[in-house]
């Protein structure tokens, strides 16, 4: 579960600058699904809408962010 720990650790600090549209909304983890495939899939929810952020990692690393 390093994954998920590591994921959450990332949206606590990126969070505050989180932009949408101009708008500085509040952003919540709805859930993160932690595939065996290097991936992770993290919904997170920001001013009403949900943003699904795929989280690629390399040795237990974020190593790239997507918003799919």
């Amino acid at each position: 579960m390093k994954q998920a720990d590591a994921i959450k650790a990332f949206l606590g600090l990126v969070s505050p600058g989180f932009c949408m549209e101009g708008e500085l909304p509040a952003v919540r983890i709805d859930g993160i699904e932690v595939r065996h495939d290097g991936h992770a899939i993290a919904m997170v929810q920001a001013d009403g809408r949900t943003l699904p952020l795929r989280f690629t990692f390399d040795e237990d690393k974020i190593a790239r962010v997507e918003v799919l």
